[in-house]
């Protein structure tokens, strides 16, 4: 294997490959298995090259994973913004190599193995505590299908899922790379498989946990496309109106307890007294709480509310979206508080679409035990794969349910394992509309949620530990 690596052509190739299975893991709807292998060729050209040379094939096989999102990032940030991502996702990979690279050069110590993992996990960590994005793009999100697999997000969130993804690339990598043996290969490859092999057993007993006499209560979920703004007809609007009070009547005589609209629905500086009073009435009529996404013109500026209607039509809540579209809600102020509320002995928190990329409003859901989350959403059509499972996984994280209705996008609803048990594309005039049996949990918050993240922070402090410590194990 070291022979062949000695050719640049070589390496280039594996840059190339890596770029292709990269294309597939890192799209909005990846292919999970291929997230465990595709750095492996990079990995390994990467232990033949030079600290130059190794940036530019972690730039070539950046640039073509991350062509399957060039679209995307172009719709939701304009070209300048989709330059910017692009470059410092290549920056990160050239970083997230070379680090690996150095160390395994430098040492045969068992421990190596897990230098990939470990800065992989802490970069995680760290961007989920200071990008405006928080957790959108994580290396997590690509494990959504496998089941068993981010089952250890209960215990350490997202940085614990990306650690096991490339750790499994990391003991293959150095397994194929001969020229420097490991000490103590037993030690070297054993002790790392029998991790995998632990949160695998770990996830495969958490997902037999559930039993089928969980309490479960009929929500429905209702999008309509179609957006309402000031420049809308008003005989538009009131068809869009006249058919949300239709599909809510339609499940409510189906059984729904609860139904979900979706985020910011409508969109006007007039009639919102107007509005409020005929989905209170639309509530009342139909015994049902409600849940509907609006926006509102308040003395603070714009909001993007959710309002939470009770089966006698009172208003019981009012949510303020907390974690704000950069540039696509420049305008709207922010909102500053979690919202949980009791319906039929369970607490039920509300949030609104990008507020579910945050871990941190996911941890204080968690924290207030509660047992579902309601979300009304609007997302982006190609998203819509992505932004479903994003807010699953902070069910999975934290303890709970989540029911995500979306505009242009998935209605969804996910159990506190992140099992979808609905799941429907939305559509305009005259709607999309589903009926789900939501499994209602105890609301016992997970570790992670009580401890945070202890694990990522810890990944943080030994890949800094590894990389300025200059002793060489061998």
């Amino acid at each position: 294997m070291d022979s062949i690596f000695d050719r640049r052509i070589a390496r280039i190739a594996a840059a190339l490959l890596s770029g292709v299975l990269l294309y597939f893991t890192l799209s909005l709807t990846p292919c999970w298995p291929l997230a465990w292998i595709a750095p492996v060729p990079l990995l390994l050209a990467s232990f033949h090259s030079s600290r130059g040379e190794t940036r530019f094939l972690c730039a070539i096989a950046a640039l073509i994973g991350l062509t399957s999102n060039f679209g995307y990032y172009k719709m939701v940030s304009g070209w300048v913004g989709t330059v910017v991502l692009v470059l410092l996702q290549v920056l990160a990979w050239g970083f997230l190599i070379n680090y690996t690279r150095v160390i395994v050069r430098r040492s045969n110590h068992w421990l190596t193995v897990f230098a990939y993992p470990l800065v992989w996990a802490g970069l995680d960590t760290l961007i989920s505590a200071f990008s405006p994005h928080s957790t959108f793009g994580s290396l997590a999100y690509t494990q959504m299908n496998a089941l068993p697999v981010i089952q250890i997000a209960s215990l350490t969130g997202t940085p614990g899922v990306v650690f096991v993804i490339t750790l499994f690339a990391s003991i293959l990598a150095l397994a194929l790379y001969r020229t420097n043996q490991r000490a103590r290969p037993v030690l070297a490859y054993g002790v790392p498989l029998l991790i995998l092999m632990a949160v695998v057993a770990f996830g495969a007993v958490r997902l037999t946990r559930s039993h089928p006499a969980t309490a479960k209560m009929a929500i429905g979920l209702v999008a309509i496309d179609d957006f309402l703004g000031p420049e809308v007809p008003r005989e538009k609007a009131d068809a869009i109106w006249k058919a949300y009070d239709e599909a809510v009547a339609h499940l409510a005589a189906q059984g729904a307890r609860i139904v979900v609209l979706p985020e910011k629905i409508d969109v006007k500086e007039l009639a919102a007294a107007q509005r409020r009073e005929a989905l209170a009435d639309l509530a009342r009529r139909n015994a049902i709480y409600l849940v509907v996404g609006i926006g509102l013109p308040t003395d603070a500026g714009w909001k993007n509310r959710a309002w939470l209607f009770g089966p006698n039509g009172d208003l019981l809540a009012e949510y303020d979206k907390q974690h704000l579209v950069p540039g696509l809600e420049k305008d709207m102020a922010q909102g500053h508080e979690d919202v949980a509320r009791e319906i039929d002995g369970h607490r039920f928190g509300i949030a609104i679409c990008k507020d579910m990329h945050f871990a941190s409003l996911g941890r204080s859901y968690g924290k207030e035990k509660v047992a579902v989350v309601l979300e009304p959403a609007w997302d982006f059509y190609r998203d819509a794969w992505m932004s479903a499972r994003i807010a699953a996984l902070r069910g999975v994280e934290n303890g709970y349910a989540v029911v995500h209705s979306a505009r242009e996008s998935l209605l969804s609803a996910s159990d506190r394992y992140g099992r979808f048990v609905a799941e429907t594309r939305s559509g305009p005039l005259p709607g999309v509309s589903v009926i789900a049996q939501v499994p209602i949990g105890s609301g016992a918050p997970t570790p992670y949620a009580r401890f945070g993240d202890w694990f990522g922070w810890i990944c943080v402090g030994l890949a800094v530990i590894a990389r300025f410590s200059h002793r060489n194990y061998s």
